[in-house]
């Protein structure tokens, strides 16, 4: 295997752990990198749409989040979106590229450093987290108190 071009690629089993920790945007992004490396470009398309439906879902979270106050339990609604997010990517995404890597490469590519990506994670959570705080702040000043 050795002599075949092997492409670099991010470890799809840290992947799917660290998505859990940064959403599936951060996994549909480094798997849709991955795909794309590995020429499978109609398999990273998918991986970037679940990018796209996870962000677009946990922005929409943050708008209705403000009118969901007062309701039991809805402190842990995005807990659950994020989970049931992560569970359908992680099906349907995460280990179909973890069993194509293994299958066709097992452990002989390149492995990319994580720093990087980490780093964006962490920067993804604070940006998300600054637009929440900055939106109910805004709220607030407006007198707009949901």
């Amino acid at each position: 295997m050795s002599e075949r071009n092997t492409p670099a690629l991010w470890n799809p089993m840290w992947a799917i752990l660290l998505s859990f920790i940064f959403t599936p945007v951060f996994g549909g992004i480094v798997c849709g990198l991955n795909w794309r490396a590995m020429g499978k470009e109609e398999l990273s398309v998918r991986s970037f749409s679940f990018m796209r439906s996870t962000l677009f879902i946990m922005v929409l979270y943050i708008f209705a989040e403000p009118m969901l106050r007062g309701i039991p339990y809805t402190q842990y609604v995005l807990l659950a979106i994020i989970v049931g997010l992560w569970l359908v990517w992680t099906f349907m995404d995460g280990i179909k590229q973890l069993r194509y890597v293994n299958d066709t490469y097992g452990e002989d590519y390149e492995h990319k450093f994580w720093g990087k990506c980490i780093s964006w994670g962490v920067g993804g959570w604070v940006a998300y987290y600054g637009l929440a705080i900055t939106y109910v702040i805004g709220l607030h000043l407006l007198g707009l108190d949901i």
